[in-house]
């Protein structure tokens, strides 16, 4: 026991010493049978490591003279850089199409930048900017009640009264049907319905639009990771078939529903602007209850919804 006792404090000790050489932002690593190993041959663990510092850079395949690009990231700062969710991530590197090192006893995930670079250049970037450029020289906006909105919008709208829950919703997602866009329904099944019953009385073929997968409908998902995930599968498959643009509208009642609080709301509205909502040819229109949602919550929409701003704000209040 005393042993036992000793050999922590030493590896306690040892990894403590490590830490004191990382000064240029790269890991070393030492494992629990270096340490035993030369406790029994009578050398301390601290010395062990004083005298080893290559065999370390070695192991993590990190050498001195190495650019900081090699550096070794976690998930959420690779997902970040790719503007994608860590499922993605894992989901991408499981497949084999994201290289990714597993380390340390919890095997963790960690990508070099250059791979992360590397993938944007192959596979996204390249796919996704050049349908983008596509469809904005195509048109470089949809027409919305009189007014021009531009692809890479995110904008937000407000009502108080039933009918003004329909002002903007039939018109956005019947033009959208009508150009060839996909569109994307987020809302309760009560509001789904409603919407898709005006919308049947001007398109007759509205079920077919949804068969063919012209319209999706969701009542949305419980945690923001989960609908950035969707949207960011539902784009890239959109994107692969050579559909041009897409448009999503949202009532945002559903996160009521489905117990998603404010703050998750406005992380998700924000992570979905920096990311999603200006990498594809989309228009994104988020409209609210006014009803009910606190005066806290409608602020905290404008404050996600800045493209908002660029247009006439009397034109995004229902009446």
């Amino acid at each position: 026991m005393i042993i036992i006792n000793d050999l922590f404090y030493n590896l306690t000790h040892a990894i403590i010493k490590v830490k004191s050489f990382i000064n240029t932002g790269k890991l070393l690593e030492i494992t629990m049978e270096d340490v035993i190993e030369n406790y029994k041959k009578g050398r301390k663990p601290e010395d062990f490591v004083e005298t080893n510092r290559n065999l370390f850079w070695e192991r993590m395949c990190v050498s001195n003279n190495e650019s900081a690009a090699e550096s070794l990231l976690n998930i959420k700062q690779a997902a970040k850089i790719l503007n994608a969710s860590e499922i993605s991530l894992r989901r991408w590197s499981d497949a084999g199409k994201l290289p990714c090192m597993r380390i340390g006893v919890k095997r963790e995930r960690r990508y070099r930048l250059t791979d992360l670079l590397a993938y944007l250049e192959q596979d996204q970037a390249p796919v996704n900017i050049a349908a983008f450029e596509h469809a904005t020289s195509r048109i470089a906006h949809i027409d919305l009640e009189g007014i021009a909105i531009n692809y890479g919008s995110h904008l937000c709208a407000f009502y108080d009264t039933d009918l003004g829950r329909l002002k903007l919703a039939l018109p956005f997602l019947l033009g959208g049907l009508q150009s060839g866009n996909r569109c994307f329904l987020i809302a309760t099944k009560e509001i789904q319905a409603i919407i898709i019953n005006e919308l049947r009385d001007v398109r007759p073929c509205i079920d077919q639009d949804m068969q063919d997968a012209h319209l999706v409908i969701t009542d949305g998902m419980s945690n923001g990771t989960e609908l950035y995930t969707f949207f960011e599968s539902a784009f890239m498959d959109a994107n692969k078939q050579g559909i041009q643009g897409l448009r999503v509208l949202g009532d945002m009642a559903w996160t009521l529903q489905k117990g998603m609080g404010i703050a998750e709301l406005n992380d998700f509205e924000s992570r979905y602007n920096q990311g999603l909502g200006h990498r594809f040819p989309v228009v994104s229109l988020c409209q609210y209850d006014a009803r009910l949602f606190s005066g806290t919550a409608i602020l905290g929409a404008l404050k996600c919804h800045d493209d908002t701003f660029h247009y006439p704000l009397t034109h995004f209040l229902g009446s």
